[in-house]
Parts: structure tokens; C-alpha cells; sequence
């Protein structure tokens, strides 16, 4: 239990002021070296966890539950996954922001390949820009 700061009285923490998702999406989906919005639309980690609380408060007040974000995944999108070890080379650590494919190969000092991408990644069936699906699927 928690306490407001005008009370005395203990309030209990809702699930909504529980809700972080550090760790599990990134702060950004912005390149850490250009820029460049890899995911145009998407919300950043701290604006989901908003949409959250106010999808919680909603549907304490109408009973009703609203949706908290939709995603759409098109051609303007480099949403992927490539192997840990090709994360690391590049000098990233696990959630540590976001690097478009031109980024990533720059620090690379090299193209990406098909091998570069883990196949069953949910993340690597997805529509993206024409540079991420010839590299990540070997199509000119």
C-alpha cells in the first residue's frame, strides 16, 4: 500500500501504476545514430504505459475496455531482429535503443545477410523498406 501525500489514509496500488515496460520495448523507436523513426506511428515506452493507465481508469469509470494502440506494419517500417552476436559486433546491448538497417551495417563495416536474421523471429515475417527485406530475405 501507498500513501497519497495529503492523507493519512493507505491507497492501494492499482495494476495500472504497476504497469513498466522497461525492458521489454524500447524507450524509442528512433535510430540511436541518425534518427530516423524506424516505426512512424508507434508510440514510445513511456506513451503505451499511458495509453495503459488511461485504458485502465476507462474502464474503471464506463466498464467499457478501448483499444490501447493499433499497429500498422508497411513499407516505411524497419522493425527486425537480427542474431545477438550481430547486435553485440555492432556495439548494442539488449534494449538499448533502436538502429536503422543503414546504421547497423555502417557499424557493421559491412551489407546485412539473410544469415544475419533469425528465422523464426515474429519480428522477421513482417512488411518493412525495401533495403530491410533484401537483406533480411535475399530479394533484389
Amino acid at each position: 500500500m501507498t500513501q497519497t501525500p495529503h492523507s493519512k489514509n493507505p491507497r492501494r496500488a492499482s495494476p495500472a501504476d504497476k504497469f513498466d515496460l522497461r525492458g521489454t520495448t524500447p524507450e524509442s523507436w528512433c535510430c540511436v545514430d541518425c534518427g530516423i523513426n524506424t516505426a512512424p506511428g508507434y508510440p514510445t515506452r513511456i506513451e503505451l504505459e499511458r495509453r495503459y493507465k488511461t485504458s485502465v481508469t476507462m474502464k474503471k469509470l464506463s466498464g467499457q475496455s478501448s483499444t490501447l494502440v493499433e499497429f500498422t506494419f508497411n513499407e516505411h517500417c524497419e522493425i527486425y531482429m537480427v542474431r545477438d552476436s550481430v547486435w553485440k559486433t555492432a556495439g548494442m546491448e539488449p534494449m538499448d535503443g533502436c538502429l536503422c538497417v543503414g546504421c547497423l551495417e555502417q557499424r557493421l563495416g559491412r551489407r546485412l545477410t539473410p544469415k544475419d536474421f533469425p528465422r523464426r523471429h515474429a519480428f522477421n515475417d513482417m512488411p518493412g523498406t525495401e533495403r530491410l527485406i533484401e537483406r533480411r530475405d535475399g530479394e533484389a
